[in-house]
């Protein structure tokens, strides 16, 4: 039985998705370093390193499919990393073409290279899910552009704000990991062929051709040097998705914080079928909420151990690239189940703007701004403001209203603050930032490559 939450027939949806499981499943990773060694091999017949018919041989291959049992044990017996499947291939093809699998290269040539493959398909799809979850959160920021609520600060009541403006800076947030990602596309993208210690001495001349149409074979960049110790391209990546997990995480902790029932304002979406509490029934508990803030926590985590892999010594060391076997596709696995679920959250999150008037007004915070700015027009702001601090408290201390303990203190004018509602620029910003948005939008694909 599977032990890790990942592969777990009954919480795996939670730490995964189907879509991870297909790009880092172990025949998915046979079938990804398969299409690196047929790459490598028809590359060394285009600039004559073996002999044509070897590589067509090789490309035959891509059709088998491998025995994972046998690669395994072969693996377990030679102690090395890609023996094992070599081996195998090796039994499949004809005696002389056999003498060219895997020809003058090494491991971190076939791993990296598949690894980088990895990274393009699961890019591909983050940013398919951030650029819906933007769509999302561009559409409640017009809706909600003046959508007036509570506006909180050290989780206290503040001035009063826009559900629309709350919504643009996650959406102003999403933008700019849009632009990461996209601005990583051609770092990240390349292709490793080093050889044994990066310079690619066993192929002499032939060196540096066969590099270009191994890369160009399978549509990847070319280095301008091998990079076998030199990590910061999977860590950079890997930094890139902590950072716009964590902006998922920050959409899904306001909505988790805003769901409480003595606020009320946001609620996930359910279904009939969903159960908050076996012993409580009334509760409606923001599952997917919590869920994302976990998973980013974990990807966090998973980030700062690709960081470390950066320093690695001399020309090649194992311990870096192998710890990156295991922690990118856990990490990539995480983060494509929160990007998911913050999709599903947005796209059908509740809003009570009702609740939201009404605890601003209950909060006694809709206009204390304003008549700050008021009264300070004439007593100067640092007056005006020691005058309400005390306004306030003699109100909350004798169970007065605000207004009752004002009249004959202030001016008329003043005074008419406390009826309106101002949310300053909220629906402004919330304007400018769908705005820029979608001009920027419109200039890019739907896609990341």
């Amino acid at each position: 039985m599977d032990a890790h939450l990942i592969d777990s027939e009954i919480f795996g949806h939670q730490w995964s998705t189907p879509e991870s499981h297909a790009i880092f499943a172990e025949p998915s990773r046979v079938r990804r370093w398969l299409e690196v060694v047929i790459a490598l091999a028809e590359a060394q017949a285009e600039v004559g390193v073996i002999p044509a018919g070897s590589a067509v041989a090789i490309a035959g291959l891509r059709d088998r499919e491998l025995d994972v049992v046998a690669i395994g044990e072969s693996t377990r017996a030679t102690s090395h990393s890609t023996l094992g499947m070599i081996q195998v291939l090796r039994t499949l093809l004809p005696a002389d073409a056999a003498e060219h699998v895997y020809y003058g290269t090494t491991v971190q040539d076939i791993s990296d290279t598949a690894q980088v493959l990895e990274i393009g398909a699961v890019a591909d799809l983050l940013w398919r899910d951030l650029w819906a979850i933007e769509a999302e959160l561009l559409a409640l920021a017009s809706t909600h552009r003046e959508t007036a609520m509570v506006g909180r600060t050290h989780g206290q009541p503040g001035a009063p704000i826009t559900f629309g403006f709350k919504a643009a800076t996650w959406a102003d947030e999403t933008g700019r990991n849009l632009e990461r990602l996209r601005s990583g596309r051609d770092r990240w993208l390349v292709g490793q062929l080093g050889g044994a210690v990066g310079v690619l001495g066993f192929f002499g001349s032939r060196a540096m051709p066969l590099r270009t149409a191994y890369c160009r074979r399978l549509g990847l960049a070319e280095p301008a040097i091998s990079w076998l110790t030199t990590r910061d391209r999977p860590a950079e990546f890997a930094q890139v998705v902590a950072s716009l997990t964590t902006s998922a995480a920050r959409i899904a902790n306001e909505v988790y914080v805003l769901a409480r029932a003595e606020l009320g304002e946001l609620r996930e979406p359910t279904s009939a079928a969903t159960v908050g509490s076996i012993s409580m029934p009334h509760k409606r508990n923001p599952e997917v909420s919590e869920q994302v803030v976990t998973l980013a926590r974990l990807v966090r985590s998973l980030s700062g151990v690709l960081s470390d892999t950066m320093v690695g010594e001399h020309e090649r060391d194992g311990r870096s690239w192998k710890t990156e076997w295991v922690v990118l596709p856990e990490l990539c696995h995480y983060a494509l189940a929160a990007t998911g679920m913050t999709r599903s959250l947005i796209s059908s999150l509740e809003v009570d703007p009702t609740r939201m008037r009404a605890n601003l007004e209950s909060t006694g915070s809709a206009t204390s701004e304003r008549l700050l700015s008021a009264m300070s027009e004439r007593l100067g702001k640092h007056h005006a403001q020691a005058t309400l601090h005390q306004a306030y408290r003699e109100a909350s201390e004798s169970g007065r209203t605000l207004k009752a303990v004002l009249e004959g203190r202030v001016e008329a004018g003043e005074l008419a603050e406390l009826d309106r509602v101002h949310t300053g620029a909220a629906a402004a910003m919330a304007d400018e930032v769908v705005a820029r948005a979608r001009r920027r939008r419109e200039k890019e694909s739907t896609s990341w490559r």
